[in-house]
């Protein structure tokens, strides 16, 4: 499991901080921070491995998935407050954190490092779909390994498969499709109301502004009439006000974080029943 403490978020809301410790999932990392063992894994085309090796690459695609999902986080904070950055914004001035730029681009990170995770098991202790087709050399491979070896491959993608087939239906599995298959974008959406009521909606690709100013409209009482001559104030979301197919987003991939951690857990259960301590091949990785 990661160990890494998880900051306090501030400006986010009181639990933000405990919904990435709940998103921590079942990933092992040793003393030195590194998932697995990994770095010093270097199959050959048919390198006889060891399992935990195997899973290495299912671990380390969680733990991205875990930095990811706080980098979402992360992009929302507020810039840093510096001498400098306080007297540029008493003069008047906006600091733009590129929040919008940032955050996109670890949401669709986080949806396809949480997304690999089933296909890696499937490579490393089941059937791939390339195993059974006609594509070199693939095929080949799979022709020739033990036949127990492919009878324990074959049971493994069995009894994986409901497990496998119900990520596959979860709805950030279907947006990470939309992003990385069909039209380059998560159907998500933010909706922020600002300072003076209005409300700003935004998209991966349509951009919510960077500040706002009062209007000034006749008869409005001084107050208001004031607070329009006052400089622009920056527009920014609380982590509440993104929704993916009208849900919450945070919580959705605390969600899918939680089961891809479930998903692997599964496999390590189905795996040792079928295949036990006995070898697997390494398949072609091109």
């Amino acid at each position: 499991m990661c160990q890494k403490p998880v900051r306090h978020w501030l400006n986010l809301g009181g639990d933000l901080s405990k919904l990435f410790r709940a998103a921590r999932v079942g990933s092992k990392t040793n003393e030195s921070g590194v998932v697995g063992t990994l770095q010093s894994y270097h199959p050959g085309p048919e390198a006889i491995t060891m399992h935990e090796e195997l899973w290495a690459g299912v671990e380390l695609k969680i733990n991205n998935a875990e930095i990811f999902f706080e980098g979402m986080g992360k992009a929302l904070l507020p810039p840093n407050q510096t001498p400098m950055s306080i007297a540029v914004q008493s003069a008047g001035a906006i600091t733009d954190t590129l929040w919008q730029q940032s955050f996109y681009a670890d949401l669709d990170a986080f949806l396809a490092m949480a997304r690999s995770v089933p296909e890696i098991l499937q490579w490393g202790f089941g059937i791939d779909k390339l195993f059974s087709s006609k594509w070199e050399p693939w095929k080949s491979w799979f022709d020739r390994i033990d036949p127990t070896e492919k009878t324990r491959r074959q049971n493994f993608a069995t009894k994986f498969k409901p497990a496998h087939d119900a990520f596959r239906e979860i709805a950030l599995s279907t947006a990470r499709n939309i992003s990385l298959h069909r039209i380059g974008i998560a159907p998500v959406e933010v909706n922020i109301t600002g300072r003076f009521g209005v409300s700003y909606i935004g998209t991966p690709v349509r951009r919510v502004p960077t500040a706002e100013s009062a209007t000034i409209v006749a008869g409005d009482n001084p107050s208001l009439q004031w607070a329009a001559t006052q400089p622009p104030v920056s527009i920014r979301p609380a982590w509440t006000d993104f929704k993916i197919d009208g849900k919450p987003l945070f919580h959705e991939c605390q969600d899918y974080l939680a089961k891809a951690g479930s998903l692997l857990a599964e496999a390590r259960h189905i795996s040792q029943k079928i295949h036990g301590n006995n070898k697997l091949t390494t398949p072609p990785l091109s």
